[in-house]
């Protein structure tokens, strides 16, 4: 009986009774604080002024509520201590916590509407539930891969550095995420040069820093954030219209495979200095 009692303080997912309403927290608290702070930080206007910016302001709501739904269920697993095997009652959860967002980002498009933006409440519920999707598939990821996990959380942390960045430097325009201006060339071109050098520079920090892991898991973890940013605005396609000042896409496609090869030569470099020093 005694022997039994460790076992039954679990569930039979190897985790903690209290791990699904830590995932429902956090992924409340997550897709709250990031609309927030998006809003506040000039992410999400969805004004008439910028109304030719409704599918970038869209792409970037997916991609908040995929990151809600990623960092809810990482945080859930790490407070909760669960095993590392996939727990659907766990991302359930955080997926579910996410949709908080939905009255804040649907009342920003209320309010705007209001002076004439063209973005409806509709569009906007329906763009958090596509990132609360995508969230799901990128949350089973981090459950049974751990660089997965670690890809994603430092790759939402960057994207929030370069986009925070970017808004506080061109204050007139909603950033493009992934996309820092370098302030050359034509309209659009700045961006998208901008876009491969912080890919390629990000894909070469992660595979210098982490050189516990074979190249092979370095490169996973470097790719999976500029693929989240990639899969967001894929998804804004078929629903959001066409409403670009410029379709970031392509170099949003890009920048993973950029990313990859960044740190597949920063392993490489830094696997071989350490064997001339072995």
């Amino acid at each position: 009986m005694a022997a039994a009692l460790p076992n039954a303080a679990h569930s039979a997912g190897g985790r903690h009774p209290g791990t699904p309403l830590l995932a429902l927290a956090a992924g409340g608290v997550f897709g709250v604080a990031q609309t927030l702070v998006a809003q506040r930080c000039g992410l999400l206007r969805f004004d008439a002024a910028h109304s030719g910016w409704s599918s970038i302001e869209l792409g970037t709501l997916v991609w908040l509520s995929a990151a809600s739904v990623v960092l809810g269920t990482v945080t859930a697993r790490r407070l909760g201590r669960a095993r590392r095997r996939p727990d659907m009652f766990c991302l359930g959860a955080a997926g579910l916590g996410s949709l908080l967002a939905v009255p804040l980002a649907a009342s920003s498009a209320a309010w705007a509407a209001i002076y004439g933006a063209d973005v409806t409440t509709g569009r906007v519920v329906l763009h958090v539930l596509l990132g609360a999707g995508l969230g799901l598939l990128a949350g089973a990821a981090t459950q049974r891969y751990g660089p997965a996990a670690v890809g994603l959380v430092v790759g939402i942390a960057f994207t929030w550095g370069t986009a925070v960045l970017a808004g506080l430097l061109r204050p007139d325009r909603p950033p493009i995420l992934g996309h820092p201006d370098l302030g050359i060339g034509a309209a659009g071109a700045g961006q998208r040069i901008g876009a491969l050098v912080v890919a390629l520079l990000y894909g070469i920090a992660v595979g210098t820093v982490w050189t516990t892991r074979e190249v092979r898991v370095r490169v996973i973890a470097a790719a999976v954030g500029p693929a989240l940013v990639a899969a967001a605005y894929l998804l804004v396609l078929p629903f959001g219209g066409h409403t670009w000042p410029w379709s970031p896409i392509p170099t949003a496609l890009l920048a993973v495979p950029v990313t990859a090869v960044g740190a597949v030569l920063a392993g490489w470099y830094t696997d071989r200095l350490h064997r001339r020093h072995d």
